[in-house]
Formats: C-alpha cells, sequence, structure tokens
C-alpha cells in the first residue's frame, strides 16, 4: 500500500470488514482515500464500492491491486500507459506462475480457469485470476455481473468479452516469497464452488445463446458514467 501511495496516481483503499485495527491504522495514513465496508463482503462488494468510490470522485479508470504484497506497484505505469493506449479496454495483468514459483494448485486452478474461458469466448487469455488490472470504470460497471466474491472478476472478464470491450494482456511479476503472499481469504470450498458454478452458468449461455444476445446480456447493467484520470483501487 505504502508503494502504491508513492505511484503519483491516487490511491483508493477498501477495508472490507476488517475486525482488527486496519481502519484506525488506514485512517492514519496520509494521500488515502478510505472505503470501509462494515460487514466482510468478499471481493465482488470490495471492487465494487472501490469502482463506485472512484467513479465519484470522477475519474475513468481504477487500476486494481490485492493487499498482499505480490504485485509490484512499480507496475502501476505500465498499466496507466497501456489504458491511455487502449482506453476502451480492460487491461489484464498476466503472470508466469511456474517462474514465480506459485504453488501446484494455484496453477491447475488458473489453466483450468483459462480453458473454461476460452470456452465461454473464443478468446486465448493464459490468466483470468490476476487481481492486477485496469478497468475502464463506466463500461465495467454497465456490465450485468451476478458474481460475488472471487468470481466477480471472472464475470467481469467474460462479460466484457461478450459486450465487444478489449482485453489487453500485460505480463507482470508476481512475489510468492512476499510474507503476507500465501494470506488468503480464499475459501476452498465456498469460493471454488462460486467460481465453478459461475463458470457452468456462463458456459452454459455461451453454448446456448447467439452472440447478439450475449452482447445484449452482458450490457444489460445499470450504466454508470465516469470522467477523469486514473486512480488505483487495493
Amino acid at each position: 500500500m505504502a508503494r502504491a501511495a508513492r505511484a503519483v496516481l491516487p490511491v483508493i483503499v477498501v477495508d472490507d470488514g476488517s475486525t482488527d485495527e486496519t481502519s484506525a491504522a488506514l485512517a492514519a495514513e496520509e494521500g488515502l482515500v478510505l472505503v470501509t465496508l462494515s460487514r466482510n463482503r468478499g471481493k465482488g462488494a470490495a471492487l465494487r464500492a472501490g469502482f463506485g468510490k472512484a467513479a465519484e470522485l470522477g475519474f475513468t479508470h481504477a487500476i486494481t491491486l490485492d493487499a498482499d504484497g505480490q504485485h509490484a506497484a512499480g507496475a502501476l505505469g505500465d498499466f496507466a500507459l497501456a489504458s491511455r493506449r487502449r482506453p476502451e479496454g480492460v487491461i489484464v495483468g498476466v503472470r508466469d506462475l511456474e517462474a514465480a514459483g506459485a504453488p501446484a494448485s494455484r496453477r491447475a486452478s488458473n489453466a483450468l480457469s483459462a480453458l473454461w474461458f476460452r470456452f465461454e469466448t473464443g478468446l486465448r487469455l493464459p490468466d483470468t485470476q490476476c487481481g492486477y488490472r485496469c478497468y475502464p470504470l463506466a463500461a465495467t460497471r454497465a456490465l450485468r455481473v451476478a458474481a460475488e466474491g472471487y468470481a466477480y472478476e471472472l464475470e467481469v472478464l467474460v462479460k466484457a468479452a461478450w459486450a465487444g470491450i478489449p482485453l489487453e494482456p500485460l505480463p507482470v511479476a508476481v512475489d510468492y516469497a512476499a510474507p503476507t503472499s500465501r494470506l488468503s481469504h480464499f475459501d476452498p470450498w465456498r469460493d471454488l464452488a462460486r467460481v465453478s458454478w459461475t463458470h457452468a452458468r456462463l458456459a452454459l449461455a455461451a453454448l446456448c445463446l447467439p452472440a447478439s444476445l450475449r452482447r445484449r446480456q452482458a450490457l444489460a447493467g445499470q450504466r454508470a458514467r465516469a470522467g477523469g484520470p486514473d486512480a488505483i483501487v487495493g
């Protein structure tokens, strides 16, 4: 978080219902915009809240990164530049999990998700689970996304592809040696079930609906407006 705050871009931190001293510690930090959720509602709700605050403050794009220390804040500039080159697209971080020494279960999960993603969209994307991304806020918030928790990010990518929003991969480093890198609220039963159900629902729609109806379904969300430069959501 401190490294992100030094990246010149404004930083929005979402405290997803922490029960320790996190909120007090964040409130003491200068230069941060703090969004506090009253209870833990999962990653999807945290991202929605961060996107809403960024749009409220007048930003057009938000770069997201997790707070577990895996993501290099030095890449924020790369995301900002990529978003300026392709402002209508979602810039998707792509990690080399094998080179980074990621757990075998993480590599297998990501490979399977990428396979399903290709079936659902017809697109090759080697990393569908990286939280390091840059989103165009108006287009992203206009998508109809039902999934919650960790499955939210997955459905955003699929619905963006259906809606014709470009997905631009950007290679990023990942640090699994960071002290907090293996700390996660991912529940191997609950969250895996949500992700699996989301893939099943999207795959069925991809199989049964023509592209025009999938596009219409993807864009059935409530439209929102945003106007201004980039912000960081973490």
